[in-house]
């Protein structure tokens, strides 16, 4: 009898561990999912006219000192300056973007002999933010009388406004096409879309940019803006039964 008992006990532990130790049933893992998703990639672009220009200037000087080199390009820039704030543009608008200072070197003939320090090169760069359009020629051509001499660059873009604007129309035009592609795939598999599980938008914009740039002697330099293209892709997952 006592032995049976001893069993009994032996037994009613061995149950209480495996209880212990098995997970309860909600937290075991699920190895196969049973949803069924599709991922398709929509595109929408949108095109409209830009209402924002940014001229890259500059000064150059040089001179055979440092302190010669810099003040001739202090005259110069403040005359620059000058000239954009009577034609309209306001101070808010200008923005210095870099100022150099650099040796200029003599190069001899004879290898032997180390090059020498015979001037220095000083150079002002801003840049100014236009909204109108219009006086884009004509801020380029009162800028470089008054004594630019480096355009180094005429980009037409978008301001944050407008860009937002058209960025939600572009992502419209993409979410339809996602729709299109998931709808499309899932009538010729036989099959039908319950919705959309994850989205992920991207955007993409392409500015109108002239690297080189010249002002035509005594006639307002012709600007032609064009056209702007904003693009939204979207990747979109799609569960369907």
């Amino acid at each position: 009898m006592y032995y049976l008992a001893a069993l009994a006990i032996v037994a009613t532990v061995l149950v209480s561990s495996v209880a212990l130790t098995r997970p309860p049933p909600n937290l075991l893992p699920n190895t196969q999912s049973s949803q069924k998703t599709v991922q398709v990639t929509g595109t929408g672009t949108v095109s409209a006219a830009p209402d924002e220009a940014i001229l890259d200037l500059a000064v150059e000087t040089q001179a055979s000192t440092a302190t010669q080199a810099t003040a001739e390009n202090a005259v110069a820039m403040t005359n620059v300056i000058n000239a954009l704030t009577t034609a309209g543009v306001s101070n808010g608008s200008i923005q210095t973007t870099a100022y150099t200072l650099n040796p200029i070197y003599s190069n001899p003939v004879n290898q032997s002999v180390p090059p020498t320090v015979v001037g220095y090169d000083a150079v002002n760069a801003i840049q100014v933010t236009l909204n109108d359009l219009s006086s884009v020629g004509k801020i380029l051509d009162q800028a470089i009388s008054a004594g630019v001499n480096q355009v180094q660059s005429v980009t037409f873009t978008l301001s944050n406004a407008k860009m937002a604007s058209l960025q939600k129309q572009a992502l419209q035009l993409a979410l339809q096409d996602a729709e299109n592609q998931a709808t499309t795939t899932a009538s010729n598999l036989g099959v039908t879309i319950v919705g959309p599980i994850s989205v992920t938008p991207g955007y993409v914009v392409q500015p109108v940019n002239y690297n080189r740039f010249s002002a035509v002697p005594e006639a307002t330099t012709p600007v032609q803006p064009g056209t702007l293209q904003v693009t939204a892709t979207v990747q979109v997952t799609y569960e369907f039964d």
